[in-house]
Order: C-alpha cells, then sequence, then structure tokens
C-alpha cells in the first residue's frame, strides 16, 4: 500500500505590521485621551460669568491675578478690546510670557480676572466665542497654565444683572475662585497681588482694578510694574 502524507495546515502567521498598527493606534488613543484631559475648559455660571479652568493649575497660597486687556494683551490694530477680532491681539509686550513663567514656577497660581460687558447675557454668542478664543491663544502663546474669570454682565438702575457682583470693583470672582477653584486651599492675601491697566491715573477709563484689589484686600500694581526687566514682583 502506498504511503500517504496528512499535511496539516499551519496556524497563519499574525502580520506583525498589523499588531503594530493595533498598538500604535491604542497608544495614540490613550496619548489623545490624555491631551484631552489636560485641556482647559469652560464653565458658563449665573449666566454671567465665564471661567476657563486647567487642570495644570495647582491650588497654592499665593495668587498671581491680572485684568486681561492691556495688562497682559493688548491689540495689535489699536482698536478697543472690545471691537477687536480674537486675531487681532497680542501680549503687552516682550515681558509678559517670561514673567508669568517666572511666577508659575515660583509657586504662585496664574489667575485672570476681567470684566468682559460686550459680552452681555450671550455666553454663547460671537463675544464670548472671542473671548474663549483668545483665552486659549494666549495659554499656548505665553506657555503657561492660568485660570480666567470674566464678567459678562453689568448692573444697571432698577435692573440687577450681576447679582454675585462678580464685574469688577466687587469681589465676586475672587470669592467664587477661593471658594470652588482652589482645591480648599486659603490663600494668603499678603503673598497674593492684582495687577491692571485701570488705575485711575490721568488718562486711565477708571480705577477699577486698584478697587477691586483693595476690596480684594491684596497688594496692587499696574503693568509698567511688573512686565519690565528682572523680577520686580519680588521687590515691590
Amino acid at each position: 500500500m502506498d504511503a500517504f502524507v496528512v499535511r496539516t495546515k499551519r496556524p497563519a502567521e499574525r502580520s506583525p505590521t498589523k499588531v503594530k498598527s493595533q498598538n500604535h493606534t491604542q497608544s495614540t488613543q490613550s496619548e489623545s485621551k490624555s491631551a484631552r484631559s489636560d485641556r482647559p475648559t469652560w464653565k458658563t455660571v449665573d449666566a454671567s460669568l465665564l471661567v476657563h479652568d486647567d487642570s495644570r493649575c495647582a491650588p497654592s497660597t499665593k495668587i498671581a491675578a491680572f485684568d486681561l486687556d492691556e495688562t497682559l494683551e493688548r491689540t495689535k490694530s489699536g482698536r478697543k478690546a472690545y471691537a477687536a477680532t480674537a486675531d487681532d491681539f497680542k501680549p503687552l509686550n516682550e515681558h509678559v510670557g517670561r514673567v508669568l513663567r517666572a511666577l508659575h514656577e515660583s509657586g504662585y497660581k496664574i489667575c485672570i480676572f476681567s470684566n468682559q460687558g460686550a459680552v452681555k447675557s450671550a455666553l454663547e454668542g460671537s463675544r464670548a466665542t472671542t473671548v474663549r478664543i483668545r483665552l486659549e491663544r494666549l495659554t499656548e502663546t505665553l506657555d503657561v497654565p492660568f485660570q480666567a474669570f470674566c464678567a459678562t454682565q453689568i448692573n444697571k438702575e432698577g435692573k440687577v444683572n450681576d447679582p454675585h457682583n462678580y464685574r469688577k470693583g466687587g469681589d465676586g470672582m475672587w470669592r467664587r475662585m477661593v471658594r470652588l477653584h482652589n482645591g480648599g486651599v486659603e490663600p494668603d492675601l499678603a503673598e497674593c497681588f492684582y495687577v491692571g491697566d485701570a488705575a485711575g491715573r490721568a488718562g486711565d477709563h477708571s480705577d477699577v482694578d486698584s478697587v477691586f484689589a483693595k476690596t480684594v484686600g491684596i497688594k496692587f500694581y499696574t503693568p509698567e510694574d511688573i512686565f519690565v526687566e528682572g523680577e520686580a514682583w519680588k521687590t515691590s
């Protein structure tokens, strides 16, 4: 009888390329998920406040707080901030990024407290969108994490649009930051300061920034005091 051979079918080998592709996809998905979790988030509060939060902002007893318009940023065109597009902004000067990064590395949490009255109650409208885009771009430009609180409503005679006094010189934005956005850590007011251009000087549009700092009970500086060579916040 003739011998015969039974040929068994060998299991198909996995394609190294395919496995690599799967691993790469899983790695990419994991990295994307991580990147998304690190991205700043937005909240709208009480129909009168925009809140920009960043998970990289650690709670701190030391708060370095800033106004936005004509303090951290100015327009390229010279237009007023409320009338400008999101593409029309740049840092106030060449020292802004360096100073904020140095403060962050020294243990300060960076916060922005800004009146953005042009938004009004339209917290999903075009003006609000411009504010969001500006702050997201500012995070990338300055390469430093920060929280931002933007008051959008103004109390008028006979109509209370801002019952929580978020608008400066009320201290509602500061109180909300302490209560809900600082991990339960109470700021040491002696170690905190606020920087703004509205100081009540000749030519200033108001004194609302200096009033805000006084109401909160922290030191006040103008941009010209802080955004200079060296580390002025340590000696001022």
